[in-house]
């Protein structure tokens, strides 16, 4: 390395370290489920833990020092609010390093503050507590949906200036900065293309560099909060003919840009070229984790970078009548240019509302294969569990619903009088599946029919009909991109003929296997 560039690396570290400061905390709370009148959201949780990754990635947030809380009671969130102030102010006291502290909240809210299932946490909480904290600087994004249905409000103040800090020296800010989402009385929205919150996702965009218009791969508060602003306002009034507008509320006194993300902290980076074509639109899907989705649009002067870990991903470029998309994968410490992505043509992709349904229809069409192994009580004695093998599909209904649709085959073997028989059976069956407000967890009602081969001492006696009806709860957790592993319990009861006489006898199931999503 020469001398002039090592120069420029340790300037660089410098001045990302002078505007940072030293010790960062944070609080990232994704909740889907508000008061009982409004709809399930579906990619707050995932927004929350996105966000809290940009932080530890390139933040300079330690990871012990962030806390992601999935639908938390209102107890749950205050104590982990005083658990971290705690820690704030242990700092204070046994170090001069200067603090942060972030709250971001991701879910539903009403006029008067956050949704917490049937409980609440108003505004004026809120600020107060932001307001009481020893860190220097306190910064909240809050991404909070107001009404059930296609469509929600969000419960933001706006002011009626543009956003702008008066940078009077080099010195980093004390205060007190409040992002929302939106302003008052106005519209937002979730993507299922997107996967996530529309503002949230232009946010995180920005942290991971699409905001770094100076190239000085530092993305300050200023910078983040216009590119979010800019970008939420043209993408919702393209969907929805109704822009969404962020605001936010500033206390920080005016003595330099607060940096929230430094792109020299990258695992690895993915470069776009100059272009001259105004309607390309890029997307950088991650096929790992919580399949994160990044947007992003070339500059007619200069590349642009993302800020993105090591792993696979799928890289999908729009204009308006075409979509292409190809693989590829990105190593610790690479640097890619885009165009070296092979793209093939594939369809367009729906949009959501957030918080409500697709448009057009009650349907997500989010389809997922199913393969799993069980075990069940057979309804005849002395045969113990005997084992299931089941195939078949999950169809996203709407926002907060399922249809399961499975075949199956079982193998029984018991003892009988000394004499070994056996229960073959090949059947299908139906449930339909609510989403419960625990994340990956469902529960509903199942109806089912099998065809029946009885045999006694390897004699075949006949093939009989049983139908099945069972209650099923059912819990699903992401593995890696689109695979999921998921469980079931059922209990259920059979209606079958047993010595000439309609009998019903009661049973259990435990189901186990993979599913992956189309």
């Amino acid at each position: 390395m020469s001398r002039l560039a090592l120069i420029a690396v340790v300037f660089c570290a410098a001045s990302s370290m002078a505007q940072m400061p030293e010790r960062r905390f944070a609080i990232t709370v994704g909740n889907n489920v508000g008061a009982p009148s409004h709809s399930r959201l579906r990619f707050a949780e995932a927004d929350a833990s996105r966000f809290a990754d940009v932080l530890r990635e390139l933040g300079g947030f330690r990871g012990e020092d962030v806390r992601v809380l999935h639908h938390p009671t209102r107890a749950q969130l205050l104590a982990e609010v005083r658990a971290l102030e705690q820690r704030i102010s242990e700092e204070a006291r046994g170090s001069s390093r200067r603090t942060l502290l972030l709250f971001y909240w991701s879910g539903h809210a009403t006029e008067q503050g956050l949704e917490l299932g049937s409980e609440s946490l108003s505004f004026a909480e809120l600020r107060k507590l932001l307001g009481a904290s020893r860190a220097h600087v306190r910064v909240a994004f809050v991404d909070a949906c107001r009404s059930g249905g296609l469509v929600t409000t969000k419960g933001a103040k706006a002011l009626p200036r543009g956003f702008e800090l008066n940078v009077t020296s080099d010195e980093s800010p004390d205060g007190t900065a409040i992002v929302a989402s939106s302003g008052p009385g106005e519209n937002a929205l979730e993507s299922a293309e997107l996967r996530g919150s529309v503002f949230t996702h232009h946010l995180t965009a920005a942290l991971r560099g699409a905001a770094d218009a100076d190239g000085d791969a530092h993305i300050t508060l200023q910078e983040a909060y216009r590119y979010a602003y800019a970008k939420t306002v043209s993408h919702t009034a393209e969907v929805a003919g109704v822009p969404q507008r962020p605001t936010y509320a500033m206390d920080l006194k005016g003595k330099g840009d607060l940096v929230l993300a430094d792109l020299l902290r990258a695992d690895a980076r993915l470069i776009f070229a100059p272009g001259t074509a105004p309607d390309r639109r890029w997307l950088v899907v991650r096929d790992e984790g919580l399949g994160e989705v990044l947007e992003i649009r070339e500059d007619p002067v200069k590349p642009r970078r993302l800020a993105l870990r090591a792993g696979r991903y799928r890289l999908i470029r729009t204009t308006a009548d075409d979509v292409r998309t190809g693989a590829f994968e990105l190593m610790p410490r690479e640097e890619r240019t885009a165009t070296t992505v092979t793209l093939t043509q594939r369809p367009f992709a729906e949009r959501w509302e957030k918080g409500g349904e697709a448009p057009g229809d009650g349907f997500g069409w989010e389809l997922e294969l199913l393969a799993a192994v069980g075990l069940n009580t057979p309804p005849l004695r002395g045969m113990g569990l005997a084992p299931a093998l089941l195939l078949g599909g999950d169809l996203a209904v709407g926002a907060s619903q399922t249809l399961r649709l499975r075949a199956r085959y079982q193998d029984g073997r018991g003892l009988d009088a000394g004499l070994p028989y056996g229960l073959r059976s090949l059947g299908g069956d139906v449930a339909w599946l609510w989403r419960l407000p625990v994340r990956g967890l469902a529960a509903g009602g199942r109806l089912g029919a099998d065809a029946v081969s009885q045999s006694v001492a390897s004699t075949s006696a006949g093939t009989a009909f049983r139908g099945r009806a069972g209650a099923v709860l059912s819990y699903a957790l992401p593995i890696a991109g689109q695979l999921s592993w998921f469980a079931e319990a059922e209990a259920q009861v059979a209606s079958f003929r047993l010595n000439d006489r309609a009998v019903l006898r009661p049973g259990f199931e435990a189901v186990t296997g993979l599913s992956f999503r189309l």
